[in-house]
């Protein structure tokens, strides 16, 4: 099969490349320019582009890892959010429903407000971003949806994994190892994803063709502050670098959600999904 990588120099799209590099399948590793991991330039903004990759590859499938993620910034600058997140998602639809070119999308726990109690959300609940940036991956999902190709769509939560641009879990670690103060919150609440096991079952679903909104998390609710706490005993660290704040403290531009968490059921019965434990990942990482 062929499969066409969307931001593959990103943390999903770069565990993605290393998982498939070695398989049966052809891949197509793509950037906005030609950098890092990238052999194929496709920015997805540019229509002509993505149009003219389909036209010399007619690709089996897409795994879509290009976005605009960074929160803050998408409220700063709505405009380029909307171009990479909902328009750059229409091109690839539409090159995607000339080619009967199955799309991998992957999309966020923040189209959710995190009012449930539980904290427990399954694919059918009713989504309400609080954020530009939730909006913005919300109409992207509804773009596909609207849309008539086979589909996946991919929710996932706090994305972490070995790469060179830190994420949650590689910041935390290099900053209490070099001794520095780091400021957590305890009242947002999320279950945080094993990069690898997110791009395995974005490979389930490109694999299986399965249509549809499939969940993607880890296996255990954690809030930031329990995260710094756990990599604090993993690594024994000193966890009195560790300053507990809440939200209200940190000043942020996008409001996030306080509790998210996914169902998981029915990516464990259509995606063949698995979990890998926090402590454990841990290991794979470093």
């Amino acid at each position: 099969m062929k499969i066409l990588i969307t931001g593959v120099n990103g943390l999903v799209g770069n565990s993605l490349f290393k998982l498939l590099e070695n398989s049966n399948h052809e891949i197509f590793p793509s950037s906005r320019s030609f950098e890092g991991l990238a052999k194929y330039k496709v920015d997805i903004t540019d229509r002509d582009e993505v149009d003219s990759f389909f036209e010399s590859f007619s690709p089996d499938a897409v795994i879509n890892c290009a976005a605009m993620a960074n929160v803050d910034l998408c409220e700063e600058d709505r405009e380029l959010c909307w171009k990479v997140n909902v328009q750059g998602v229409q091109n690839i639809l539409s090159a995607c429903e000339r080619y009967d070119t199955h799309l991998t999308h992957i999309s966020t726990d923040y189209i959710f407000d995190g009012k449930k109690e539980s904290g427990i959300y399954q694919e059918n609940d009713n989504p309400n971003p609080l954020g530009y940036y939730a909006e913005s991956k919300l109409e992207g999902e509804r773009v596909i949806l609207d849309g008539s190709v086979s589909h996946s769509i991919l929710r996932t939560i706090l994305v972490y994994g070995k790469h060179n641009k830190p994420n949650i879990v590689t910041f935390l670690k290099s900053a209490l190892e070099e001794g520095k103060n780091v400021n957590l919150v305890s009242d947002q609440v999320r279950m945080p994803t094993f990069v690898d096991d997110l791009s395995r079952a974005c490979i389930s679903a490109s694999e299986k063709k399965e249509s549809g909104v499939f969940h993607i998390c880890g296996p255990e609710q954690m809030s930031y502050l329990d995260i710094g706490n756990r990599i604090a005993e993993y690594f024994s660290f000193d966890k009195g670098l560790i300053n507990h704040v809440r939200t209200k403290d940190l000043n942020q531009k996008a409001k996030r959600p306080f509790r998210t968490g996914f169902d998981l059921q029915k990516s464990k019965d259509k995606l063949n999904y698995i979990t890998t434990k926090f402590e454990d990942s841990l290991k794979l990482i470093f």
